[in-house]
C-alpha cells in the first residue's frame, strides 16, 4: 500500500491592491508543470517572438489549475466562469496579477519579515572584535 499524495489548493485572497476583494482557488502544479509555468514567465519577461506564446501559456496553466473565482461582470454583476473563456474575458492584469500570487503560494514564499529582521544576514558586529589588537611578540 502506497502513500497517496493529495494536489495541494490555495486560496488567493486579493486585498489592499486593484483587484482588492477577488479571491481564487487554485489548484497546486505538479513540479514539471511549475517549472514550465516559470520558463513561460520568464520568456514573457524576456519579450520578443516567443512572449506572446509564453503569455497563453501561463493563462493556460492557470485556467487548468481555476477551481473557483468570485469575479462577475460589471456590467450585469453575472459570474465570469472559472474558465479559460473566463479569463480570456478579463484584462490580462486580472489574470497576471492571480498567477503572480498564485506562484508565491506555491513556491512557499514567506511573510515579510519584521523590521527588527536582519534578513537572514549574519550579524557580524558582535563577532569582530573591537580592541586594538595587541603587539604582535615575533615583531
Amino acid at each position: 500500500m502506497g502513500f497517496r499524495v493529495k494536489r495541494k489548493a490555495y486560496k488567493l485572497v486579493f486585498q489592499g491592491t486593484e483587484f482588492d476583494g477577488l479571491e481564487a482557488t487554485v489548484r497546486s502544479l505538479t513540479t514539471g508543470q511549475l517549472l514550465q509555468l516559470e520558463a513561460a514567465r520568464l520568456a514573457r519577461a524576456a519579450g520578443g517572438t516567443g512572449s506572446e506564446g509564453a503569455t497563453r501559456e501561463m493563462v493556460e496553466f492557470l485556467a487548468d489549475a481555476l477551481v473557483e473565482w468570485n469575479a462577475e461582470n460589471e456590467d450585469d454583476g453575472t459570474p465570469i466562469p472559472a474558465t479559460l473563456d473566463g479569463l480570456l474575458s478579463q484584462d490580462l492584469d486580472v489574470a497576471m496579477a492571480i498567477i503572480a500570487a498564485w506562484q508565491q503560494a506555491m513556491n512557499g514564499v514567506a511573510a515579510p519579515l519584521s523590521e527588527t529582521s536582519s534578513g537572514g544576514e549574519p550579524s557580524l558586529e558582535a563577532s569582530i572584535p573591537m580592541d586594538a589588537p595587541s603587539p604582535s611578540p615575533t615583531s
